[in-house]
């Protein structure tokens, strides 16, 4: 059996970990990261559609949901998002930031930021083990023991950035978790987050290929619990786009509640967008007027739910019908029947509890040397690039504070 020992082993080569050895051992730490794949960064190679949305312009506690908010501040302070521009663009990868405030890689190739972070660890020295699948870790004398089939490797700081179990085709199994309960972390109960949403409603489903601005509103038992606002993308199983990706988390929370509710304000500019009087559309149809403002197909949906016929006149609707059709519009309950589940989902909800880790240095309360980052941590972003920036983050954070720790061991 091989045995190794370093300052400090890190276990997963996705975002944080990559991130972590190289700021650790920029710091001269010998680092070891252990990857239980034949390659590095899968996740990261799916992020953005392939194109990596690696940043925001913007980036803030604000932007993910976590039960400890201000240690989430406290861990985006030890990377910007200009500062991680300024890294890739030192080796050699642009960005292009879009109107919407997400970094993407100019050349539309996740492959140029793995590639980006991979030679940042070759020139610090970090040492990546390839099929390396750990499969328990025990501390005794001051040193952490991890081993598997065939290796074992030891240190006195241990980082887990194994992620959650979002996209397990990936190689994300859960073990951080595991690692976690096996020194005595809580571990908040972990859902699909920035996933699709399902319906049985064939009336929806049959506008699969359909986008549309929106405005969403979550509601549990009657109180609006969360919005998002942004494109819903009608697909042959449900709902999807960015606005339905951004409430998943919370329909996946509440599983289990008496009252749950998906709205949807599909013209939500008004008063500016508002349907017209009678007189303002004399010769035109209800499915004419509404198609001014909406998908043809996605008008006739709305007509149909409001009790209107589609043909009709428009000066013949009655006010009344007339503020139906419009509160339809506005104000559409989505028959949500789920979540698609860890299959399509972006990324974990829950996960380790940042109460039981010291601040932003990532360090449990409860097992000194023992750090955690990125996917596998009770924190979970919106879509816009926020995921990957907490990866970052979360992996410096948690790299500055082990190589802290050594230097008092």
């Amino acid at each position: 059996m091989k045995n190794s020992s370093s300052d400090l082993i890190i276990i997963g080569s996705g975002a944080a970990g990559l991130m972590a050895a190289q700021e650790a051992a920029v710091s001269g730490c010998h680092v070891v990261v252990l990857e239980g794949g034949k390659s590095a960064g899968a996740k990261l190679l799916l992020s953005g559609g392939g194109r990596c949305n690696a940043t925001n312009a913007v980036v803030t506690e604000q932007d993910f949901c976590s039960n400890a908010p201000r240690t989430v501040r406290h861990v985006l302070e030890h990377l910007r998002p200009a500062q991680f521009v300024t890294f890739l663009e030192r080796h050699g990868v642009r960005l292009s930031l879009e109107e919407d405030g997400k970094y993407f890689t100019a050349e539309g190739r996740a492959e140029a930021v793995l590639a980006a972070l991979l030679a940042a660890a070759r020139q610090t020295g970090v040492r990546i083990e390839y099929n390396r699948r750990v499969q328990e870790v025990v501390f005794s004398d001051g040193s952490y023991t991890v081993s598997g089939e065939g290796f074992e490797y030891s240190a006195p700081v241990l980082l887990v950035t194994t992620g959650g179990l979002s996209y397990p085709a990936t190689g994300s199994t859960g073990f951080g978790y595991s690692v976690a309960r096996r020194f005595g972390h809580t571990l908040v109960p972990t859902v699909p987050a920035l996933s699709p949403l399902l319906t049985d409603d064939k009336r929806w489903t049959g506008l699969s290929g359909v986008a549309v601005p929106c405005r969403l509103t979550f509601w549990l038992n009657n109180r609006k619990a969360a919005a998002s606002a942004g494109p819903i993308l009608f697909t042959h199983f449900g709902f999807s786009g960015p606005a339905a990706l951004d409430l998943s988390r919370h329909w996946s929370v509440s599983t289990g509640e008496a009252d749950r509710r998906l709205t949807v304000d599909f013209l939500p500019e008004l008063p500016a967008r508002d349907l017209p009087d009678a007189s303002a559309a004399v010769k035109k149809t209800a499915r004419t007027v509404l198609s001014e403002r909406l998908p043809a197909r996605l008008a006739a949906v709305l007509l149909e739910l409001a009790g209107i016929d589609a043909g009709r006149g428009w000066p013949g609707l009655n006010p009344k019908e007339r503020r139906r059709l419009q509160e339809t519009c506005q104000a559409c309950e989505l028959p949500v029947s789920g979540v698609a589940g860890w299959g399509k989902a972006e990324v974990t909800a829950g996960g380790v509890d940042l109460g039981e880790l010291a601040g932003a240095t990532l360090e449990s309360r409860l097992q000194p040397g023992l750090f955690f980052a990125g996917e596998v941590l009770d924190v979970d972003g919106r879509v816009g690039g926020f995921n990957l920036h907490w990866a970052w983050a979360s992996g410096v954070a948690a790299a500055r504070g082990a190589v802290k720790k050594l230097r008092i061991l």
